[in-house]
C-alpha cells in the first residue's frame, strides 16, 4: 500500500469522537460544571465535609425539581425534531391545573374524572393547534404564541382570576415510594414521589419510540426534509399533527403532577415552563430547524439545567445569577455543539479530499500502462488484419 493510500485509510478511521457520540459535547460541559461546583464546595468547607451537591438526598431533590419539566421536554423534543416548536405549554399547564382543581373542588366531578377532563382538554387544544400548523404554511411559532395568549385568557375566565384551592385530593401522587430510606451521607430522609418514576418511564418510552420505531424515523424524515418525506410516501401533515397530540398528553400529565405538589390551581403554575423545556431540549442538541436530536441528549439537558438552579442555591448565590447562568449555559452548550459539528465536517472534507487525491494518483500511475495496453492491442489488431 502506498503512502497516500495509508494516509487515506487513517483519515477514514479517525472519525471525530464528538461526531460518533453526538451527546458527548454537552455531557462533557455538564461533567465539568459538576466538578467545578464540587471543588468550590470543598474549598469553602476546607475539605472537612462531603460535598452536598453530589449527596444522594440532593440528587433526589434535583430529580423532583426537574421531573415535570422533563416530562414536557420529552414531547417537546419530538415536536422540535419534526421541525415545529410550542410556546404554549406553560399557559396550557396552568389551564389544565385550574380545570382539574375546579373539577375536584367546585364541580365535584371526582378525582379521576377531573384529571381525565384536564388531560383531555390539553390534548384537544394541542390537536387544534397541530391541525392548523399541519394544514397551513404559518410558522408554528406564531400559532403557538397565539395559543399561549388564548390559554391564559381561558384560564383567567374559568378561575375568575383567582386561585382554586384543593384539600389534598391528589396527595397520592406525592407519596414517598422509598419510605424509611435515608441518605447515608447526611442522614436525611430520601423522598422519591411517583412523578419522578413517571418521568423516567415516559423518557424510556419516548426514547424507544424515536429510535427504534418506524414512527420515530418518520418524525426525523419530516423534520429533515418535508418535501422528500412526502415524495417517499410519508403523510407529513398527519405526522406533524400527531406530535402535537403527544405534546398535549404529556403537558396534561405534567400539569396534574405540578398541581399535586402545590394543591392550588393558579395561572402562574406553568409560568416559564416553555422557556425551561425549550432550553433543556436545545441544550441536549436538538436543532431548532428539525431533523436532529434525541431523548438521551434531552435528559442531559434536563439534569444540567436543573443542576444549575440547585447549585446556585447551595452556593447561596442570588436568584438573578441563576438567570444569567442559565442563559450562558444555553449559549455555551449550543455554541460548543456547533463548533464540534464544524470540526467534524472539516475533517470529513479532508477525508474526501484525501480520497480524491489517492484516486487521482492511482489514475495517473495506471494511465501510461493503460495507454500501452491499448497501443499493443492496436498492433495486434493490425497484425491480424494483415
Amino acid at each position: 500500500m502506498t503512502k497516500p493510500e495509508i494516509r487515506n485509510a487513517t483519515l477514514l478511521v479517525r472519525e471525530s469522537l464528538f461526531k460518533r457520540y453526538e451527546n458527548l459535547t454537552v455531557l462533557s460541559i455538564f461533567a465539568s460544571f459538576v466538578v467545578i461546583v464540587v471543588v468550590v464546595q470543598l474549598i469553602t468547607t476546607g475539605g472537612s465535609r462531603f460535598p452536598t451537591f453530589i449527596s444522594p438526598v440532593n440528587i433526589v431533590n434535583i430529580l423532583q425539581q426537574v421531573a415535570v419539566p422533563g416530562i414536557v421536554a420529552i414531547s417537546m423534543t419530538m415536536v422540535m425534531v419534526s421541525g415545529g416548536i410550542d410556546l404554549s405549554v406553560g399557559m396550557l399547564a396552568s389551564l389544565v391545573s385550574i380545570i382539574v382543581a375546579l373539577g375536584i373542588s367546585q364541580w365535584h366531578l371526582g378525582v379521576g374524572s377531573s384529571v381525565l377532563l384536564g388531560v383531555t382538554s390539553a390534548i384537544v387544544l394541542e390537536t387544534a393547534m397541530g391541525f392548523i400548523i399541519s394544514r397551513t404554511r404559518i410558522e408554528p411559532f406564531i400559532i403557538t404564541l397565539g395559543g399561549m395568549i388564548s390559554f391564559q385568557g381561558i384560564a383567567l375566565l374559568l378561575s375568575n382570576s383567582r386561585e382554586v384551592v384543593m384539600k389534598g385530593e391528589l396527595d397520592f401522587l406525592t407519596t414517598n415510594l422509598v419510605e424509611g430510606a435515608r441518605d447515608p451521607v447526611t442522614g436525611l430522609i430520601l423522598r422519591v414521589p411517583p412523578y419522578v418514576v413517571a418521568f423516567f418511564v415516559i423518557a424510556l418510552i419516548g426514547g424507544l419510540l424515536l429510535t427504534y420505531t418506524k414512527y420515530g424515523r418518520r418524525i426525523y424524515a419530516v423534520g429533515t426534509n418535508p418535501r422528500a418525506a412526502f415524495l417517499a410516501g410519508i403523510d407529513v401533515r398527519t405526522m406533524r399533527l400527531s406530535v402535537y397530540m403527544i405534546q398535549g398528553l404529556l403537558v396534561g400529565i405534567g400539569a396534574t403532577m405540578l398541581l399535586a405538589r402545590i394543591n392550588t390551581g393558579i395561572i402562574t403554575l406553568g409560568q416559564g415552563l416553555e422557556i425551561d423545556t425549550i432550553a433543556m431540549v436545545v441544550i441536549g442538541g436538538t436543532a431548532l430547524s428539525g431533523g436532529k436530536g434525541n431523548i438521551v441528549g434531552t435528559l442531559i439537558g434536563v439534569f444540567f439545567l436543573g443542576s444549575i438552579a440547585n447549585a446556585m442555591n447551595l452556593l447561596r448565590l442570588p436568584s438573578e445569577v441563576q438567570f444569567l447562568a442559565k442563559g450562558l449555559v444555553v449559549i455555551i452548550a449550543v455554541s460548543a455543539g456547533d463548533v464540534s459539528s464544524q470540526i467534524s465536517d472539516f475533517r470529513g472534507l479532508r477525508r474526501e479530499q484525501a480520497k480524491a487525491r489517492v484516486a487521482a494518483a492511482a489514475a495517473k500511475k495506471g494511465g501510461p500502462q493503460d495507454q500501452g495496453g491499448v497501443h499493443a492491442d492496436r498492433q495486434d489488431g493490425s497484425g491480424v488484419k494483415s
